[in-house]
């Protein structure tokens, strides 16, 4: 395996068609990185058949399927999505895995910026402040600088901490918090960066539409602002499209 320095790293994320909004910028975005030795893999979970997934493989992405448990919380279904994500650093020796969800755009200096930061102070666990999303922030009547996230949409961890928070996953019972914790616990050292690059937070409420039942939970922050817009799943993504209309 290469030096920390210049080792594979694997950008993944989980997704859905709700997501096809950020779709060619994420992909403009992972082509765009400075840092070069990366590859693509994504978990498709969307309830609706195999569209999306044969949406991305044209796009040239390498992705699974996932069908979601949907009478189940969201976390379950991401979860094994993250194990599948493991399975794929693994299976391409990664040393590293860049999770950017799929309405992330991190800068293309991004990835680079945030290797550099682990192989100096030796970390397992880098991330960076990323907002949300303005039309919720619109509907909530919030500024916007209430919150910022530091988890999925844009953190850089290395394969050994995901493989141990996997592992131990049962005593923290959600992914982000089996990372921090994990980390935390084996003192594996932890860069919160903020306004090092741009990180945009896309966003199209009207494409997404709901996969799960899931109660709300101080555990299962989805959005931090008290309201969504009220146009959400009110458009129908390009992949759905003609499923639909040949049902109809």
């Amino acid at each position: 395996m290469d030096k920390p320095e210049t080792a594979l790293a694997l950008v993944a994320c989980n997704t859905y068609a709700g997501k096809e909004y950020c779709l060619d910028e994420w992909i403009a975005a992972y082509r765009a990185l400075t840092y070069k030795n990366t590859s693509a893999f994504m978990v498709d979970n969307t309830f609706t058949g195999l569209q999306y997934f044969h949406t991305l493989q044209k796009k040239g992405i390498k992705v699974t399927h996932l069908g979601p448990w949907r009478d189940k919380p969201m976390e379950y279904t991401l979860h094994r999505g993250w194990e599948l994500i493991l399975a794929e650093a693994q299976e391409q020796d990664a040393f590293w895995v860049y999770s950017v969800e799929a309405d992330n755009i991190p800068a293309p200096e991004s990835l680079e910026k945030m290797i550099k930061v682990a192989s100096y102070c030796n970390l397992h666990l880098v991330t960076h402040d990323y907002p949300m999303h303005a039309s919720a922030v619109e509907a909530s009547g919030m500024k916007g600088n209430e919150f910022f996230y530091t988890e999925l949409g844009c953190m850089l961890m290395s394969r050994q901490l995901l493989e141990r928070a996997l592992a131990e996953y049962d005593e923290w019972k959600y992914t982000s918090r089996a990372i921090f914790r994990t980390n935390e616990k084996y003192r594996g050292g932890h860069c919160r960066m903020t306004r090092s690059f741009e990180v945009k937070h896309l966003d199209d409420y009207d494409m997404e539409f709901p996969q799960f039942i899931d109660p709300p939970s101080e555990d299962n922050v989805i959005c931090p602002t008290p309201y969504v817009p009220a146009t959400m799943g009110t458009k129908l993504p390009p992949s759905l499209m003609h499923e639909y209309a040949v049902n109809e």
